[in-house]
């Protein structure tokens, strides 16, 4: 056989393997994109006919104060959860990792990764009774310290705030267990040189640690700004986008003009925009942290 036909079959089976994942990817992943994308461009009611609308769903949005209300709320939970979310979940490891043996660790890795096993209703459901301002615990251990907690979910500063706070909570776990795996799988070698070097743990951790870490931090960093910007469940049962719609973020929004309002076209609009920042953060992340060559 010659080496052509032979880099022919080996591309023909690996195309072979491929198939059925394209396939899915095509049919359930960005054949709803493109769809959704078409949507926007109408004017459509379900239970009427579709009008060609062009670029008015998206004019409609730019002339919508209660869009734009929902983009800063968006944004505001976004840069108060991504940098806690990555961040706790790396401290979490770094702990883990340099406690790793004991018996402490592994009772601090299964508590700190239950939650992430909770379903996003159960999650919201235990918060919002956490912070309820009769007989939620977190305001009655606060008052009986003698201090003057704000209540958390019916006041409009704090309500994105606490809703962060209860995501965080509940996905910095599988962080951890990521950066965890990241860290296990430095050589022990460099750890080694870097004793003898005399270097201490802080220029272990900004000299090897850090530069090795930077796919798994990549990877956490657009796992949890798709997370962030596509924050929907737990606004809805801790403060159905309240108090007023100080904590209304976009997909809230989204799913109030598209299934109590009916109007399809523009919610598809807001999906697209939603896609838009998404990708833009995404290539982002990827220039930052220099791994733009893996794209």
């Amino acid at each position: 056989m010659t080496p052509r036909r032979r880099r022919l079959l080996r591309a023909g089976e690996i195309a072979l393997f491929l198939a059925p994942f394209g396939a899915f990817w095509v049919l359930f992943r960005l054949g709803p994109v493109l769809y959704g994308v078409v949507i926007s461009l109408y004017r459509w009611d379900p239970l009427g006919e579709a009008q060609f609308a062009g670029a008015r769903n998206y004019l409609a949005l730019a002339r919508d104060p209660r869009f734009w209300n929902a983009l800063g709320n968006t944004l505001e939970f976004a840069a108060l959860a991504i940098p806690l979310i990555v961040g706790v979940g790396l401290l979490l490891a770094l702990f883990l990792f340099t406690h790793r043996g004991t018996r402490v660790a592994h009772w601090m890795e299964a508590g700190f990764f239950f939650p992430y096993l909770l379903t996003v209703s159960v999650v919201g459901l235990v918060w919002r009774w956490l912070l309820d301002p009769d007989f939620g615990i977190v305001l009655l251990v606060l008052r009986g310290w003698g201090l003057r907690p704000p209540v958390f979910l019916n006041e409009p500063r704090w309500a994105i705030p606490a809703i962060a706070l209860a995501t965080t909570w509940w996905l910095a776990g599988y962080r951890m267990v990521l950066f965890r795996a990241a860290l296990e799988d430095i050589p022990e070698e460099l750890y080694e040189a870097a004793r003898i070097d005399g270097a201490s743990g802080a220029r272990i951790f900004v000299a090897i640690m850090l530069p090795l870490l930077k796919p798994a931090v990549l990877f956490a960093l657009v796992l949890t700004t798709i997370s962030g910007f596509i924050v929907f469940g737990q606004v809805l049962i801790m403060t159905a986008g309240g108090p007023g719609r100080a904590s209304e973020v976009l997909a809230l929004y989204l799913y109030r003009f598209g299934f109590e309002y009916l109007e399809m076209g523009q919610a598809a609009a807001v999906g697209v925009v939603l896609f838009a920042i998404i990708l833009g953060l995404t290539l982002l992340a990827f220039r930052w942290l220099g791994l733009g060559t893996a794209l």
